[in-house]
């Protein structure tokens, strides 16, 4: 078994502490910013609807491409990142999220806008195995799980830069503002790439694999997670991220048209309630990550799924019953603390996205560590796509909030689901496989 040169703790003794922070620093930028882009469509599907002259169900199926971009990104990207290194598939996939979200701008019709979005998809699965991979593999045991939680706050960061930038740049008396905002979201992409391309070394954990791989380059096919013994927790590990991810992205694709139908908020107000979801979320994501490392994977993951049971619910039948003034919802400090709070709770559940690096990453060897964490976790966004692709057509039979709050069922079943999977809790990562 080739293993890492390694200290006793089996961390790699070439790879210093500031190394380590560099490497975080800019898997969390490059996460960030992917979030952001993968983010700011949420706030403008009424808006490329009507500058389409399309149904809100056929802007709906961008969304639906781009989930799928991602379950095919997370898993052949990161194939490729097993086989090139975690650095070089970062880099690349920085390059392609931010091209696609420029030319989402000068898209003339719903499908090269299609086409634009799924670049970003790509882009977005790849990333994240590339990154989870490369945090887990140069950090110690102890402490992996809370550097992962720290990685996942890009997401919600970038999902607060969505929010902002859509705050800031949408303008209701303008039908077109939507691309400006994909325009400056392109640009922080092309600031990262440089970030990364001078600061973050490669995995000295995928370096020492190498020649592994040399010598056994079946060991990291595509069709290696399908086999045994990896068969049983590819399948588990992909039905819990269905779940996961079935839920949240019924909730946050839709809340902010939720809130533009049921209490009339403006495009250009609905961000400031998600901004909330946002901090929550980054609270959330660090609180996980601690817990994590104290009473394990599974557990954790079953108390945010129940959070999150309990939460969408309440959150969208309390919004559902805040009182309107002349038909919408007055923009008054106690509208906004009320359902700033709520979103807050909600966003702070969502933290269980930071287990899924450290977690999956523990089950698999590194000849495919982000081939399966890729196919896993992105592949969930895949199964996400029926969700989303329901809830127009039941909107106008049930209503927006019961809709809406159906994601509750797919969170119980995902907290019942982890105990199905193997703890991995003090698992330390080499190069052995």
């Amino acid at each position: 078994m080739l293993t890492a040169h390694a200290a006793p703790d089996n961390t790699p003794v070439d790879f210093t502490a500031r190394q380590r922070y560099l490497t975080l620093t800019g898997a969390w930028v490059a996460w960030l910013f992917d979030a952001l882009d993968a983010g700011i469509f949420s706030f403008v599907i009424l808006a490329i609807a009507h500058s389409f002259s399309v149904k809100l169900g056929d802007v709906v199926s961008t969304v639906a491409w781009f989930l799928l971009a991602t379950g095919i990104g997370g898993y052949f990207i990161g194939n490729i990142s097993d086989k090139i290194g975690r650095k070089k598939t970062i880099l690349l996939s920085v390059l392609a999220y931010g091209t696609g979200t420029l030319l989402c701008s000068f898209a003339h019709n719903l499908v090269e806008l299609n086409v634009c979005r799924f670049i970003v998809g790509v882009a977005v699965g790849g990333l994240w195995p590339a990154a989870a991979s490369l945090i887990c593999e140069v950090w110690k045991p102890e402490g992996r799980a809370k550097a992962i939680g720290v990685m996942q706050t890009g997401w919600s960061g970038g999902n607060l830069l969505a929010a902002f930038f859509a705050w800031n740049l949408l303008d209701p008396s303008n039908p077109e503002s939507w691309r400006t905002l994909f325009i400056y979201a392109s640009l922080p992409a092309y600031a990262t790439f440089l970030f990364v391309l001078f600061f973050v070394r490669e995995s000295p954990v995928w370096l020492a694999n190498r020649e592994f791989m040399k010598n056994n380059s079946h060991k990291g096919s595509l069709l290696e997670i399908f086999r045994p013994p990896y068969l049983k927790s590819t399948l588990l590990a992909l039905a819990i991220s269905v779940l996961g991810m079935l839920g949240y992205w019924i909730v946050f694709t839709f809340t902010p048209a939720f809130l533009q139908s049921t209490l009339k908020v403006r495009i250009d107000q609905a961000p400031v309630f998600l901004v909330w979801t946002g901090i929550g979320a980054i609270l959330g994501y660090l609180i996980f990550g601690v817990v994590a490392e104290k009473i394990g994977r599974r557990k954790t993951f079953a108390l945010f799924f129940l959070g999150m049971t309990i939460m969408v619910p309440v959150f969208t039948v309390s919004a559902g019953m805040m009182t309107l003034t002349d038909g919408k919802l007055a923009f008054t400090p106690q509208n906004i603390a009320m359902l700033g709070s709520l979103a807050a709770l909600l966003g702070f559940f969502t933290g269980y996205f930071s287990g899924f690096g450290a977690w999956y990453s523990e089950l698999f060897p590194t000849s495919i560590r982000s081939t399966a964490s890729g196919f896993c976790f992105n592949f969930g966004r895949v199964g996400a796509i029926a969700g989303i692709k329901l809830v127009p057509v039941l909107i106008p039979v049930i209503g927006f909030a019961a809709t809406i709050s159906m994601a509750s069922a797919a969170y119980f079943l995902a907290a019942i689901m982890v105990f199905t999977l193997r703890e991995t809790k003090g698992t330390q990562l080499t190069s052995g496989n």
